[in-house]
């Protein structure tokens, strides 16, 4: 402290030189570094061993600079002496934005436009990027930049060019700045006094010696929150139909400084100690103040990437608890007990007897996973991930015929009666004791239910597979002890209650998912299972080609379509909408369905949407799987994983609006049987020609080179980590998946948070391990009980 207050004495006394005499003075330079080395970041210092050789004006600069720099650490360690006693963290879940006595009116309504309840709330809703508001100076300011200028009004008068009515001429120091607005309104003339110092915040054009600022933020006085410093900008929750003005967002800093101050200083560090010095981080109380409010000498470059200490903690802290939740409920789901199902060591040669094909070696390495985790007393927890047509199923049976050649049940669940009709049909062609698979779904006669009930609770029914019906209250089984899901309707937490009830035990759980899923997406959003990856393609298995078709070359495609159906073939057509309900130029799946009608009269053409029932979705599939229908013209409706082994044509028309392993999944529904299957991008004709609209010839280019990945390759994952690169998470895992978790920084789909996520899953298991329950860490387990308890039902687990 003794240095900061000798140096700060130094600077205001240095400030205060005429011209003449600052430029004459030396030895600043290694009195400053001396006095504050300890304080400073290291490029500030840098700039200080160049102070005595700057010009007055550069060296006034830098002293004003250096002032505030020292002021700010000044008061961070006075701050530090004082260590208040810290508050529960429940506390800050459970004071409300609403009970806030020093926070104003406005500053609430901010807080509940942008969804912010409580103090917890307020201190985690992190800024996504910022701006810089120090002040500038119009001396060598460049054309286009943004900056916060303080400015003595010279004249306002009334102006008629295009939309510009108000003219206001603004001097600082000797260069001068003609601001423009939109509209004449009176308080304008009444605020732009001659003479008056006002601040204003804008982007500003340079031409020539001109200096000109378009409608900017204009303030009467100094506010330090908001001013001469770098602020947050929020990316806003909430009702999205609320407008949110910038005198919101302000209110919004106002209003979090105020929470700051207030409350910060008392929330206690929940990360161990060890951690946080392992990997270099600040103290949660620095992070938190950091991110939100960056010290004014920051590098804003490496702010807006995200890159800091303070926000590198934050990002960390968002992964490793949801890693933690997922290591707690997985530690907690182990605990319960499952029966232990001996296999005999040469299930997986004995079952390939009974295939027409030999399982691929990842097939292979699956089933022995799958086999060494039934075979513990505690519950498998696993996710089986394969590319389309990499043959799950086959794994399934596998896993379902090891259980019940034990003498044990499976319930299969699929989300859809066509799909648990297909399983049946699959399961039964590959398992010889077929008498003892059956099929249960709302559809089953209401005798032949009551007949599947009786053997489910005697043990006859060895392996079911149906809906959720499986899970309606009449169900009872004697000894269930596998559940396989479809991952679309994944296995939740009130499932596995209902089952455990129905059962006794808990159930081991595989999880199918036919979407390839990158390991960093598979961790954020699986994390409390296992995986294993089926990533090879049984030998015999077509690949799909993939070609772009532009609108002006429907015919040539039109074309080939009809040679196939003359085969006997048929062919899907996707639409990605129903309905121009839109405000974009996009065909409708109706429209659709009367174009390929009058294109192919001579054939059945059927239309299949999304705001169908279910009973008619399947009624329709069926009718196409059964050869009634030539062409079906669809929506994205149609379900992962059905077999129409007849149909060798995908169409998907308006393929640019599509995400790739959508489209990854769409073409994996032909090519399924004997035939060869094909797949067809349609994309408009001005996609064909380079655009003189800069924003249209990136939209066209990008699209093109997305699409071209589909051509290029079948392999899913690669494209699903392309589509990560592209296009984030949410297209890949599906936005109701993604929305699950709200992370205020970090962002899996970012490469260094993905190696970020690396290390916390291995921190968060490491730390279950050494304390299973929390019980040494109970602040962490509050945090993670607060964010994580309901969702993953933490509490009614064990």
């Amino acid at each position: 402290m003794k240095n900061l207050k000798q140096a700060k004495e130094i600077l205001e006394k240095v400030k205060n030189y005429d011209d003449r005499l600052l430029s004459r003075t030396t030895g600043l330079s290694e009195t400053l570094q001396q006095l504050l080395k300890e304080y400073l970041p290291e490029g500030l210092l840098d700039d200080i061993k160049e102070i005595d050789s700057l010009t007055v004006q550069k060296k006034r600069a830098l002293i004003d600079y250096l002032l505030k720099a020292v002021e700010q650490v000044r008061v961070e360690q006075v701050k530090e002496e004082k260590v208040p006693e810290k508050l529960p963290i429940e506390r800050f879940f459970s004071i409300k934005i609403t009970d806030l006595k020093f926070l104003k009116p406005v500053e609430k309504r901010a807080f509940k436009k942008v969804g912010i309840q409580s103090v917890y709330d307020a201190l985690f809703f992190f800024p996504k990027r910022y701006d810089d508001r120090r002040f500038k100076s119009l001396s060598g300011i460049k054309d286009g930049e943004t900056g916060l200028f303080k400015l003595e009004v010279l004249d306002i008068k009334k102006i008629n060019r295009g939309k510009l009515k108000v003219q206001v001429s603004l001097k600082q120091e000797n260069k001068k700045l003609n601001a423009f607005f939109v509209h004449d309104k009176p308080f304008l003339f009444s605020f732009f006094r001659k003479g008056k110092e006002v601040i204003l915040y804008g982007k500003v054009s340079v031409y020539g010696k001109e200096i000109s600022i378009i409608q900017p933020e204009i303030y009467n006085r100094f506010d330090p929150v908001i001013m001469d410093r770098i602020v947050p900008v929020y990316s806003l929750r909430g009702d999205s139909t609320v407008k949110i003005t910038s005198q919101t967002i302000n209110h919004l800093r106002r209003g979090l400084f105020k929470i700051l101050k207030e409350y910060l200083s008392v929330f206690p560090e929940y990360l161990p100690e060890r951690l946080r010095k392992k990997y270099k981080l600040p103290e949660i109380t620095e992070a938190v103040k950091k991110v939100h409010f960056p010290d004014m000498f920051e590098d804003l470059t490496k702010l807006n990437a995200l890159l800091t200490r303070p926000q590198t903690r934050i990002i960390f802290d968002e992964l490793f608890i949801l890693e933690l939740a997922y290591a707690y409920r997985k530690s907690l789901l182990k605990e319960n007990p499952a029966e232990a199902i001996k296999i005999d060591s040469g299930f997986i040669e004995d079952f390939e007897k009974l295939l027409p094909f030999k399982l691929t070696d990842d097939q292979k390495k699956a089933i022995k996973e799958i086999i060494e985790d039934i075979s513990k007393p505690s519950p498998m927890n696993r996710m089986v991930q394969g590319d389309v047509g990499s043959g799950k199923t086959v794994v399934a049976v596998a896993a379902s015929l090891a259980v019940a050649g034990s003498g044990y049940q499976v319930a299969v669940m699929a989300p859809t009666e066509i799909l648990a009709q297909q399983h049946y049909r699959n399961f039964k062609s590959i398992i010889r004791d077929a008498e003892k698979i059956y099929l249960l779904t709302g559809s089953t006669p209401a005798r032949e239910k009551r007949e599947i009930y009786r053997k489910m609770e005697t043990g006859e029914a060895r392996i079911v597979i149906g809906t959720h019906a499986l899970i309606q209250d009449e169900v009872r089984f004697k000894n269930l002890a596998l559940v396989i899901v479809d991952e679309q309707h994944r296995f939740g937490v009130e499932q596995r209650k209902a089952l455990i009830e129905k059962s006794g035990k808990t159930p081991h759980v595989l999880v199918m998912t036919a979407t390839p899923i990158p390991r960093t997406l598979s961790l954020t959003y699986f994390g409390d299972l296992d995986v294993s990856v089926i990533k090879q393609l049984p030998s015999g298995r077509k690949k799909v080609e993939t070609m772009i078709y532009y609108e002006d070359e429907r015919d040539v495609m039109n074309s080939f379509i009809r040679k196939e159906l003359e085969k006997g073939r048929q062919v899907f057509v996707v639409y990605p909408l129903i309905e121009e309900s839109e405000k974009i130029d996009l065909k409708s799946a109706e429209e659709g369905f009367k174009k390929w009608k009058e294109a192919f009269p001579d054939k059945k053409v059927i239309l299949l949407h999304g705001r169908m029932s279910q009973e008619e979705k399947d009624r329709i599939m069926e009718e196409f799987r059964n050869k009634k229908a030539d062409i079906l013209v669809s929506t994205t409706v149609i379900e992962v994983g059905v077999d129409i082994p007849n149909a060798s044509v995908m169409v998907i028309e308006d393929a640019y609006r599509f995400g790739l392993s959508q489209i990854h999944q769409l073409r994996g529904r032909v090519g399924r049987g004997e035939y060869e299957g094909y797949c067809f991008l349609v994309v408009p004709e001005e996609f064909k020609y380079r655009s003189d609209n800069p924003d249209q010839e990136k939209k066209r280019e990008k699209a093109l080179r997305r699409l071209k990945i589909l051509v290029s390759t079948t392999d899913g994952f690669k494209i699903a980590e392309e589509d990560l690169k592209l296009r984030g998470s949410g297209d890949i895992i599906g936005t109701a998946q993604s929305g699950r978790f709200y992370f205020g920084l970090a962002d899996p789909a970012r490469e260094r948070d993905g190696k970020i996520l690396e290390y916390a899953k291995k921190e968060a298991e490491k730390l279950i391990e050494e304390d299973p329950h929390l019980d040494r860490n109970p602040l962490l387990k509050e945090i993670v009980f607060k964010k994580y308890g309901d969702r993953f039902n933490l509490v009614n687990i064990a």
